[in-house]
This record gives C-alpha cells, structure tokens and sequence, in this order.
C-alpha cells in the first residue's frame, strides 16, 4: 500500500506569496499616513494660501485621487513583480504632486523635508527591493531638482554639501533597501530549506517509500537553485543505479545508470569511492569526465558536483549530484544545501533499509512460528504411528493440508523387487488413485530425481519444462501442473520420496513451504525408523516364540527317543538288540547335541567372541575330511551323497568355520531330499573358490527365499512340519561367510531342489572386513 501525504504549495511560492501580502500591506499603511500628510497640509493652504486655492486644491484632489486609486489597485492577489511596479508608480506620482504643491505654495523646504521622509520610510518599511527603490528614489531626486529649480528656498537651502548630503541619503536609501531585500532573501532561503527539510523528514517518518521520498528530496534541491538539475543514485555493489533523476532527460539517466565507482569516474563515481564531495566546474575540460563528456555535453551539462550519501557506519550508500548548464564553482549556500540534501538522503534510505530489515525480520519470525507450529501437529501425528502403512498414509495427509497443495502421495521402494510404487495418497481423484496404485517405476526411471536428493533436500518441477516424454505424460495424468519431492530415509538409507503437487497453478512451492516438507519428511524418516524398530521386535517376538515352539518340539523328539530306549535297557533285553538301542540312543543324543552347539554358536557370533583364524588350506584335504565324517553317519537309504572330485586349489581361511559351514550345507541338503541326490562340488574362479552344494529334495518356495537365512526361520516353522531343526543352521553358515570374506547364494525350485553356492576368497588380501 502506498502512503500518499497531503499535497502542499512549494515554499518558495508560499514565501513570495507572503512577501506581496507584506508589501501590499505596508503600502497601503503608507497611502493611508500620506492622505492623512495631504489633508493636514491642505487644512494650512486654506489658512495660509486662501489666495492661491484654486491650483493648490487641484494638487491636493490629484494627491487624494492617486493614494486613493493606489489603495483600491493594491491588492493581495497581485503577482509579486505588478505589485512593486503598482506601488512604485504610486509613490513617485506622489512624490511628484508634492513637488507640484510645494511649487505652487513656494516652500521647497518643506517638501524636500517630505521627499526625504518617505524615501527613507520606503527604504526601511517596504520589502520591495532595490530596483523599486531605485525608480523611486529617481522620482525623489527629479521632484527635488523641479524644487530646487522653481522655488527659491530650496535654491538656497540646497547647496554645496547639503546637495552632496541628500544625494548621499538618497543613494544610501537604495543601497539600504538592497542589503535588507538581501537578508530577507537570505532569510527566506533558510526558511525555505528549513521548511523543505521538514517537509522530507516528515514523509520520512510517515513511512513514505523510498523513491516518494527522493524523488521530493531532489525537487527540494532543485527549488533552491534556477536552471540546477540533481539526481540520487543508490550504491548497488560496485555501481550505482539510479535512485531519482525526474529533471534529467531519459536518455541521459539510462547513460549514466550503472556508473561504476572508482577513484576518477565521473563526479559520482569518484565522490563514491573517496566518500567526499567532488567538485566539477567544467565538465568539458575535466580529465575526470573522460568516459562520460561526450554524453553530457550533449545534455547541455557543463558543471557537476557530487556529495557522497553516507551512513552512520561511514559506508556509502550513494550520491547526490547537481548538474548546472553553465561552468561554475559552488558558493556557501550551494556546499550547506548538497550536503544537507545529502544527509537527509542518507537518513530516508538507512531508515528504508531498516524498515525492510525489520519487516523481513517479522516474516521470518512469522515464517518460523507457522512452520514450528506445523511441524509440531505433523510431529503428534506421526511419531505416534507404529507402523509404515500409517506413517506413510498421515505422512501424505499431512503433507497435503500443511502445505496447502492440491494433492501429496508417497513414493517408496520394494527392496525384494526393486521396483518404486506408490505408499500412500492424498487429494486426488478417486479415477486417479487406482491407477496411481498400479504405477511401478524402476530405479533408472527415477535416477535423475534420485540423483537430485545426493545433493538437495528438495527438488521443484514444472510440468511445462519436463523433458521426459514419459514423466511428462505420467504428471499430465494425474492433472499436475507444479510439483516438489523430498527425499525419505529410514536409518540412514534412501527409501523413496514425498511428493506434493498443484492441479493448475505453475508457480513453484514457496520457501516456506519447503522447509515445512523437509521438516515433515524428516519427521517422517523418524517416524518410518521408529516404525522399522517396532515391526522388528514384533518379528523378533514372533521368532522368539517360533523359537521355543521349535526347541520344544525338537527337544522333545529326542529325548523321547533316549528316554523310551533307556527303559527298554532297564527291562534286560535280548544282547541281539542292546547294540541297535544303544545306536538309536546315541543318534538322538548327537542330535540334541546338534541343537545345543548351534545355539552356542549364534550365542558366540553375537557377542564376537569367535574370530576367524586364517591358515593355508587344502581344498581336496578339506573336502575329503568331510567325505570321511559324512560316511560314518547314517541317512536315508533313498538318498545318495556324492563328492565330485576337488581341483588341487590352496585357500587362506579358518578351517574349522569353512568344515561348519559346508557341514551344515550339507547335513540340510541330506535332512531335505528324502529320495535322490546330494552333489557337493568345487571351482576355481578367477580369485575365489566356489564350493556347491547341490540336491534334488523338496526344495524352496519363492517367498521363503529372501528370509530363510534369517534367525530361527524354517520353511514350514509350524509344529507339524515335516522336518526338523530350529532354523539356525544357515543363519550360522550366512555369519561364517561373511566372517571368512565370501558370499552365499541360493537359487531353489520347489519340487525339483536347491543349490547353495559359497565363495570364498583364495588369499588374505581379498578378505573383507569380518562381520
């Protein structure tokens, strides 16, 4: 909104104004004591000149008719220049009449007395300058030399040094006149500049804009001095731009807007940089002008001087120049207006820049707040959900009420499929969110807005300036016209993005608006983290209590089986059948065993109290130790193991962990192919060993393999499964490797068998960092 201030007459109109209403009044004061002189001298010519009445009483009734017509003509709406003119003729008409009289009535003396009189009043009572003064003077001076020429008296009275006397009096009444028409001159260019300055301080503090109040600043300037022109410029880094120039001509004000400053451009330029005025008297032979004469020149420019706009600070904030037609220097008024001007200039534009400073302060503070407060509500909402669907579900929600967008959703990776789909939505069109629901992106569709969040925590776009065919038909879709994304983490991992989106409007998200979006998807992050954390202990319970149904079951089997044979043995059975008991007694005890050192070694893994101890091995030595131990042990008469031959490979590994692992590989493989085969295998590739183990059992379903080398997890984990075991035995073959330097793989097919293969670095230095 722009403040407009009442409009007032320039001073210097208001002070001529009130310069002719003083005159007319003195003036007319004048008349009226001269009708008064003219009847009291027309009361003693009846007395004394009865004789000679007629002529005289002609005079008088001129006299009476001229003061009378004066104060009639004389009137306050007379321009000041028709006013002295009017007045002036008054008084020499009557100068002149009275000269007649005095002539008529020989007395000379007397009206040379009356002459000198109103000379002299006129000099000190009437503001009407020398120039008037002077006409009247010579008025004075004709009407006395008619005197002295046709009366006797004053004949005699003027002469020798009373005639250089009153000369002097009449010469010293103009000179008296034109000093006070100086001082009242003075006076009023004071009065004037007062007035002027209060003028621009009082739209200073009214809050007026900047270039309102330059601009009457420099029309301030410009009042005070015929034929000057001045010009504001405001610093703007190493230049100076134009501030207010409205005299100047446009073609001017556009060569010289953009000036630079430096220590000899100009009178600007260098006032800038040396923060003192500069003084230019001719612009044609000044080697200061060099860059800019020409242009000026053409202007009509001759003279130019500059004052540096200074802060409280002593910085520079611009310049205030007067340009002149002519070559000239600056007098004493000239040097106490520029800098005053300039003072008030540097006043009106600290006062603008901390006005701004503070109202950009208040909308930073009422930016903080609105944000604080939106943060906070998303904050309640979604550090209380506990699971991704509802962080995601009220982080759309929240997204798209907070900041007052069209529509926000949820962009979020499937770790298994490594696919982008959508988690959640909010505001758009019910025909539009299922086939938002469908939208599956890959990685590489999304790698240069992913790429994006490495370096920016929040990425705008314009549907218009898409290039993408593709992501531009996807965003014309769904009717988005501007959109901006936020990246999502979970732990310290990239999870997808928060998406919020106008259906119409082009225009990009306002700041604020993006910091409250990263702010909620920081929210959100933590959110999804806390999240995480709770689906991990609910899956960690659920294990834990597969676990101990497991154990149970499990436990239960063979100590079943000891315990049941054990009394057999106490009932004194046939010595045919002891060494079979006793062989059933002792599988399950080795099965229990089993279970027991499984435990302790996860036990062992998790508190790292088991580190790897690397040796130079022999792969057909190793393999073939396990040959040996598996052939003592009993299996399924239907299912066959064969050990393919080892190629004469030397690794660097820990013996014992690299036997464990291929020994429970195995020892699954076997437990899980009741018919068939069990292939155990080995290659040298390139800088590891590759160790297979392959069967032809029951196999893996789909959804089980991205788990299966988790804790405690089993294909079937139900108490009726078909197979035994408490599911530790690859989450232990997964931790070994890891620990070893290699790798694990799977590939499975129901029904048909499964195939693990294990890599194992082939020397020390190719060892990663144990688990």
């Amino acid at each position: 909104m722009t403040l407009r201030l009442p409009s007032t007459p320039p001073m210097r109109q208001m002070m001529a104004v009130e310069a002719t209403r003083l005159l007319m009044r003195r003036v007319r004061a004048g008349l009226l004591a001269s009708i008064v002189v003219i009847a009291i001298f027309g009361l003693g010519d009846l007395r004394y000149h009865a004789d000679g009445l007629g002529p005289l009483l002609v005079v008088k009734l001129a006299q009476l008719a001229i003061a009378i017509g004066g104060l009639l003509s004389l009137s306050e709406s007379l321009p000041r220049r028709r006013a002295r003119v009017v007045g002036a003729t008054v008084v020499i008409a009557i100068y002149a009449t009275t000269a007649a009289a005095a002539i008529l009535r020989q007395d000379g003396v007397a009206a040379i007395v009356l002459l000198l009189a109103g000379v002299l009043a006129s000099a000190v009572l009437l503001p009407w300058g020398a120039l008037a003064q002077l006409a009247t003077v010579i008025g004075a001076a004709c009407a006395t030399l008619a005197l002295v020429m046709w009366t006797p008296d004053a004949a005699a009275i003027l002469t020798g040094h009373r005639a250089l006397a009153l000369g002097v009096v009449f010469a010293g009444s103009v000179v008296l006149a034109y000093e006070h028409a100086r001082q009242r001159h003075a006076r009023d260019h004071v009065a004037g500049t007062l007035a002027g300055h209060t003028a621009i301080l009082e739209r200073i503090m009214a809050g007026a804009p900047l270039d309102a109040i330059l601009t009457a600043l420099v029309a301030m300037v410009e009042r005070h001095a015929d034929g000057m022109l001045c010009s504001v410029l405001l610093r703007d880094g190493d230049c100076l731009r134009l501030g207010a120039a409205p005299s100047l001509p446009p073609a001017y004000r556009e060569a010289t807007d953009g000036v630079p400053i430096g220590p000899d451009v100009g009178s600007c330029g260098t006032a800038a940089y040396h923060r003192e005025l500069t003084v230019v008297v001719d612009i044609a032979t000044d080697p200061r002008w060099d860059a800019y004469r020409d242009v000026a020149l053409a202007h009509g420019f001759r003279a130019c001087w500059s004052a540096p706009i200074l802060a409280r600070d002593h910085t520079c904030l611009g310049t205030l120049a007067m340009y002149y037609t002519e070559p000239r220097p600056p007098d004493g008024n000239d040097l106490a207006l520029i800098e005053t001007a300039a003072h008030l200039a540097g006043v009106a534009i600290e006062r603008h820049r901390g006005e701004e400073a503070l109202a950009i302060s208040r909308r930073q503070r009422e930016d903080e707040a609105y944000v604080s407060r939106a943060l906070v509500l998303a904050g309640q909402e979604m550090l209380t959900s506990l699971t991704t669907p509802v962080v995601l579900e009220r982080l759309a929600r929240l997204a798209a009420e907070l900041l007052g967008c069209d529509c926000a959703d949820t962009v979020v990776r499937l770790p298994d499929e490594d696919v982008y789909v959508t988690g959640s939505a909010h505001g758009y069109a019910a025909m539009h969110l299922d086939a938002l629901q469908r939208v599956r992106m890959s990685p590489a569709s999304l790698a240069p807005l992913l790429e994006t969040f490495a370096s920016r925590s929040v990425t705008q776009v314009r549907t218009a300036a898409v290039t993408d065919p593709e992501a531009a038909r996807m965003l014309r879709t769904f009717g988005i016209t501007a959109s901006m994304y936020v990246p999502l983490h979970r732990g310290g991992e990239l999870v997808g993005f928060l998406s919020a989106a106008f259906c119409g409007r082009e225009e990009p998200f306002s700041d604020r608006q993006q910091r409250i979006a990263v702010g909620v998807a920081q929210l959100a992050s933590m959110a999804l983290e806390n999240a995480r954390l709770v689906e991990e202990t609910k899956r960690a319970s659920q294990l834990k209590s597969e676990f101990v149904s497991t154990m149970s079951h499990e436990l239960r089997t063979p100590l079943s089986v000891i315990m049941g044979y054990t009394d057999m043995l106490a009932d004194d059975v046939p010595a045919a059948q002891r060494a079979g008991i006793l062989a059933k007694i002792r599988g399950s005890s080795l099965e229990l065993l089993d279970m027991i050192e499984a435990t302790l070694n996860v036990n062992r893994l998790d508190a790292g109290k088991d580190q790897p101890i690397f040796e130079r091995l022999s792969v057909p030595a190793l393999l073939d130790g396990l040959a040996s131990d598996f052939a003592a042990l009993p299996h399924q008469d239907g299912t066959v193991l064969r050990w393919e031959a080892a190629p004469p490979v030397t690794i660097q590994s820990d013996r014992r962990k690299l036997r464990m692992v291929l020994k429970n590989l195995v020892g699954n493989a076997l437990k899980f192919t009741p018919r068939g085969e069990v292939v155990v295998g080995c290659a040298e590739t390139g800088q590891v060993c590759a160790f297979t183990v392959r069967d032809t059992g029951v196999g893996i379903a789909p959804a089980q393999l991205p788990v299966i080398f988790d804790m405690f997890r089993q294909g079937d984990s139900s108490d009726a499964r078909s197979y035994g075991g408490v599911g530790l035995g690859l989450y232990i073959v997964k931790r070994l490797v890891t620990q070893l330097g290699g790798d694990v793989t799977v590939t499975s097919q129901l029904g048909t068998g499964t195939t693990f293969t294990v890599t194992i670095p082939l020397a020390a230095e190719h060892l990663r960092v144990s688990a």
